[in-house]
């Protein structure tokens, strides 16, 4: 009988740090891709020629966000599409399918239609 006891113990611990586990990502929320197009490239700074222009909706507000990044970096990101996000001031942390966190500077807000 202590046996079974045991085991159903450490089954439910099991279980509670895997939803502990989970919920790692605290203040994270799903945010849809509204709008994604690229800017036209700068000939004078070719460094500027990767820039984004991207609307992501978290809840009922619209946040308008510019990134500048390697294009492989958006290559999943099209118009619908949901990603996990967390605001950070003036930046929204969005985490790519691979786990990687792009940084989208926030010029804007509106609320959503």
């Amino acid at each position: 009988m202590k046996e079974w006891l045991i085991v159903l113990l450490c089954c439910v611990c099991s279980v509670a740090m895997l939803a502990y586990a989970q919920t790692a990502d605290e203040g994270y929320q799903m945010a849809r891709v509204v709008s994604f197009e690229r800017s036209a490239a700068n000939a004078q700074h070719l460094t500027d020629s990767d820039n984004y222009k991207i609307s992501m909706r978290i809840g009922d507000t619209v946040y308008a966000c510019r990134a500048t990044a390697p294009a492989a970096v958006f290559i999943d990101w099209t118009t619908g599409k949901e990603f996990p996000a967390k605001l950070n001031g003036k930046i929204l942390l969005v985490k790519n399918p691979n786990g990687q966190v792009e940084e989208l500077n926030i010029v804007g807000k509106k609320a959503a239609k």
